[in-house]
């Protein structure tokens, strides 16, 4: 089949044709932008059946560059309706033969080798794709998984452990008790960025355990307890 008009494929892979070529071609005498904006008035919608550009080709006379428009076939071929004469109908019965070869292409069966091969590379690719895809997911998914309620238990344990292992060495009371849970509590959301120690993540499970293990009372938390011991020395 001749090429009458020269049809693209845009960013959405919709075949498209130029509003100048196809004016040119159609014959119409009247000037591109006034008979255009007559066929716009047809029903057609900018950004749904056609887009508006500026051509890149300078013109020799200068003065501003023209406006061109993109138009999907379906516009295309109402617009070629729409001149009831024989170039019209030609372009018509063009468009609709791109149309179904496009169609044709895509159902047809390979029969050679190599069309057998090439769909077989297409189809791996395409697979490969949705493979990244999957594995971006579960990374994302794995990188934000919570620790489990069981996991929550060990930590609060290990906490529990730590503050009762300082207050039998150091022989402190309730009160003192009470600001080492805070401290530590305090310090395990700012250095894994948690609300609480539920949202730990998972990945994050050993390192709090550790952290707990080898925690040590702020500066400010052993001033606190060392003015308690004070206190009740003095009482």
């Amino acid at each position: 089949m001749n090429q009458l008009i020269t049809i693209t494929q845009n960013e959405n892979n919709d075949q498209v044709v130029s509003g100048r070529e196809l004016h040119k071609f159609l014959g119409v005498k009247t000037r591109y932008n006034d008979w255009f904006e007559d066929m716009v008035k047809y029903g057609f919608t900018e950004n749904v059946d056609f887009i508006g550009f500026t051509e890149k080709k300078v013109k020799p006379q200068g003065g501003r560059p023209s406006i061109d428009h993109a138009l999907k076939l379906d516009m295309a071929k109402e617009i070629s309706m729409i001149q009831r004469n024989e170039k019209g109908k030609q372009a018509r019965q063009y468009f609709i033969e791109v149309e179904k070869q496009a169609k044709d292409q895509q159902l047809r069966v390979p029969t050679s080798q190599r069309e057998l091969v090439q769909l077989a590379l297409s189809a791996n690719e395409e697979t490969n794709q949705r493979i990244d895809v999957v594995e971006t997911k579960i990374q994302q998914f794995e990188e934000n998984k919570l620790i489990t309620t069981e996991d929550k238990g060990t930590i609060d344990s290990h906490v529990r452990k730590k503050v009762a292992s300082i207050c039998r060495d150091l022989r402190l009371d309730q009160q003192a008790k009470s600001l080492l849970f805070q401290d530590l509590g305090s310090s395990i959301k700012r250095l894994f960025n948690v609300p609480n120690r539920g949202r730990i993540k998972d990945k994050d499970f050993l390192k709090a355990l550790d952290f707990i293990d080898t925690w040590e009372p702020s500066s400010v938390t052993k001033a606190q307890i060392h003015q308690l011991s004070l206190f009740d020395e003095t009482a």
